[in-house]
């Protein structure tokens, strides 16, 4: 039967990055007009990627099957996806959204291309899934405007719980978490979020990304959230990433229960499990508080990956022309049928007028830029591998040569830094003192790329002891001990071990590590030490960051590598009172400034370190001038 056309559209007074991120979000917006929950099945294919099987079932049987073909879009500029029927009513549907930007809002268009089995089919399509559908969206959007225009307090008023929540026992678990010191802002904003929220939001909870909604602090947000699993309002979970497609791949209850290598069912690849971007921290709302009922409504949506800038489906020999999103920058191209992937380097080349123009680039002596470049994907890789566009309006021709039907998507090299990943919880104080038993599986090694380490130790503490005595010199280092954890937890560190009078503490920047060490300092100077030695020249700190491996060592999560191993060798080139650290970590980003607010002076050299091969940059610096 011939293909049925529907299409609708209307205007509205926001823009269109505003309703992207909502438009897009195709999982809840489905549910919320009205659309029943299906299954999906990924089956890997030869050539790479996998392809997507999709089920509609009611009342236990199976009424219709189709192969889901990716999603092609541009943000925040259009979308559309097919599906083609093995069993149902229907043979195929196309169907998305256009939004195009006037200046003053942005023009919806919903459309849907139908063809029908038989003629039952072709009624369903005409009178019922075609118009109501597009209508259904348009009236969606209306209720995203009133939303972003602050009108209205969910852009998803349908799927609000219904009473799902026990107030009671909210009410219990939100006064235990209030007495334990929890930042009590936070802890309302928890509490109305888990009252209200819909389902898909009360799960897998990503605590800095509620921080940055209820403008509250990240670092606090996470720690209440860590108290609220101990008290049984939260549970905690462990989700390993996808690098490809950032989709989570497997749920953890446990460090121990993480593999060191995971697979993607869709990009059908597997990776190893790193710390930094790979395994993170999530929460979800506690099966005593509040029933959640949470199914796929679709898989393979914008939002699904909004790292994705832009994504298409080619078949062999097949191209497509792409607008890049005035904010794109350094991008890279990938394809699950591919073996290597691209880099597009979108440009901004500003000329005495204030606008960006191709030929600027030659004028500077640079290769001339131009709006438009050019790749093709193959089987072993992207050509050229690397490309200049000039933007914004830059514009990407890609076409498909693998050979075969191959998913192409342009993404955001760059992580968020909205996940608390492991690399980062595992530094905090208050998850080490709260999960103490919550460590590795034994023998298992997971990589974290950067990670500052921080080492200290007592400046003469053979003679203190031989001065005041055993008891006293017992004393002051316990007093020694209360400062440093107290330094440590203020900037958003935790302490790895003591071995005898010495510290070894780690924490996610080399500037939180430097103010810890000033502060411990400070401290230092406050201390009684009955004379044996200058308060002030009490404490050698060393720092140095690097990658390292976490594990799991005398039933506690511990650290291991060369970083680690210099971080400890250059706290020995640190005298009393002050603070070394590695010319590479003093070289990192707000070190300076930290310096530069902390003391006048620093002194920079170079050190033979035992066990470490060449001389090493160090830095000293001096608390308390020279």
């Amino acid at each position: 039967m011939r293909a049925l056309r529907f299409e609708a559209s209307d205007h509205y007074a926001v823009h269109p990055a505003a309703l992207w991120p909502l438009l897009s979000d195709t999982a809840r917006l489905n549910r919320a007009i009205g659309l029943q929950s299906v299954n999906f099945t990924a089956v890997p294919r030869e050539d790479g990627g996998s392809t997507i099987f999709g089920e509609f079932r009611q009342f236990g049987l199976t009424i219709a099957k189709w192969t889901e073909h990716a999603f092609n879009f541009v943000r925040p500029q259009h979308y559309n996806v097919v599906r083609e029927y093995s069993s149902g009513p229907l043979l195929r549907v196309d169907g998305g959204v256009t939004l195009l930007g006037d200046g003053e809002g942005t023009l919806v268009t919903v459309f849907a291309e139908i063809v029908p089995r038989h003629i039952i089919g072709w009624v369903l399509a005409k009178y019922l899934v075609g118009p109501a559908a597009t209508k259904r969206v348009l009236d969606q959007c209306r209720i995203f405007e009133a939303y972003i225009e602050g009108q209205r307090a969910t852009p998803f008023p349908q799927l609000a719980p219904r009473d799902s929540a026990d107030e009671r026992q909210l009410d219990e678990l939100v006064a235990r978490l209030v007495s334990t010191g929890a930042d009590g802002v936070i802890v309302r904003r928890l509490r109305e979020h888990l009252r209200t929220a819909s389902d898909e939001r009360v799960v897998r909870m990503r605590p800095f990304e509620l921080a940055d909604q209820w403008e509250t602090d990240r670092h606090a947000t996470l720690v209440v959230f860590l108290h609220a699993t101990t008290v049984g309002l939260l549970k905690l979970l462990w989700d390993t990433l996808c690098p490809n497609c950032r989709v989570p791949k497997s749920e953890h209850s446990t460090l121990s229960e993480v593999q060191g290598e995971a697979h993607c069912d869709v990009c059908n690849m597997v990776f190893d499990a790193s710390f930094d971007h790979l395994v993170e921290v999530r929460f979800t709302v506690a099966p005593s508080v509040r029933d959640v009922m949470v199914a796929e409504y679709c898989v393979g949506g914008p939002q699904n990956t909004p790292h994705v800038v832009a994504q298409a489906e080619l078949q062999p020999g097949e191209s497509t022309l792409w607008t890049l999103p005035a904010d794109a920058t350094t991008l890279r191209l990938r394809s699950p049928q591919s073996a290597t992937a691209g880099v597009v380097d979108v440009r901004i080349v500003e000329n005495s007028l204030g606008d960006a123009r191709a030929g600027d680039g030659a004028a500077n002596g640079e290769p001339e830029l131009s709006r438009e470049a050019v790749v093709a994907v193959g089987s072993q890789g992207v050509e050229p591998s690397r490309v200049q566009v000039l933007g914004p309006l830059a514009s990407l021709a890609v076409e498909n040569r693998t050979g075969g039907p191959a998913v192409i998507a342009l993404e955001e090299r760059f992580w968020p830094d909205t996940a608390a990943t492991a690399a980062l919880v595992s530094t905090l104080q208050d998850f080490r003192d709260l999960f103490s038993a919550d460590v590795l599986a034994p023998g298992l090694q997971v990589g974290i790329e950067r990670l500052a380490i921080l080492f200290t130790d007592i400046a003469g503490s053979t003679a203190m002891y031989e001065a005041v005595g055993q008891a006293k010199a017992f004393r002051i280092v316990q007093d020694h001990f209360k400062y440093i954890e107290t330094a440590v937890r203020m900037n958003h560190g935790a302490i790895v071990k003591t071995i005898g009078d010495a510290v070894m503490a780690v924490f996610p920047t080399v500037p939180q590590a430097l103010r810890a060490g000033f502060e411990m300092q400070r401290g230092m100077a406050k201390m009684e030490t009955y004379g044996a030695l200058k308060p002030e020249q009490f404490l050698r700190v060393g720092i140095h960051s690097g990658p390292c491996l976490a594990v799991t060592l005398n039933d506690r999560l511990d650290y291991f590598g060369t970083s680690v191993n210099v971080a400890s060798r250059v706290e020995h080139e640190a005298g009393g009172g002050q603070i070394a650290l590695t010319l590479s970590a003093f070289s990192e980003s707000g070190v300076r400034e930290v310096s530069q607010a902390e003391c006048e002076n620093y002194e920079q050299c170079e050190v033979e370190l035992k066990g470490v091969s060449g001389a090493t940059g160090i830095v000293r610096l001096s608390a308390y001038g020279p």
